[in-house]
């Protein structure tokens, strides 16, 4: 006898990380999931920063203020430094690019990460 089996796994809940801190860093998170990127170890220090997907400005931080959020599935957390992408899409699927300033408008530097959507799982036995 043989049995043929199909489970199905919906990873729709599911939330990734990734340490966005190393330039080239290289992040997965599933599609409608989410995904958390740690961009610096402390926002205190930094004065302004830029974040942008395919240099389309995401987020501006500014003298410890988020001053233009762009989309409302992004929320930035200063307290550890880290961006959630929440309700992932395909589209989301791009390099992402984080440029620091300091207060006379001096870039002080800048990293990049890609960031892979990938679809719901499907297994089969």
């Amino acid at each position: 006898t043989s049995c043929k089996c199909l489970f199905f796994s919906f990873l729709l809940s599911v939330k990734t990380s990734c340490d966005g801190r190393k330039n080239g860093a290289q992040c997965f998170g599933v599609l409608g999931g989410a995904v958390d990127v740690q961009l610096m170890d402390s926002v205190s220090e930094i004065y302004k920063f830029e974040w942008k997907r395919n240099n389309s400005v995401i987020l501006i931080w500014r003298n410890n203020t988020v001053v233009t959020p762009k989309d409302d599935r992004i929320p930035f957390f200063p307290s550890n430094g880290s961006v959630r992408i929440n309700d992932l899409r395909r589209n989301d699927s791009r390099e992402y690019k984080i440029e620091m300033f300091d207060r006379n408008g001096k870039n002080t530097g800048w990293k990049t990460l890609q960031l892979f959507v990938q679809g719901n799982q499907v297994f089969l036995f």
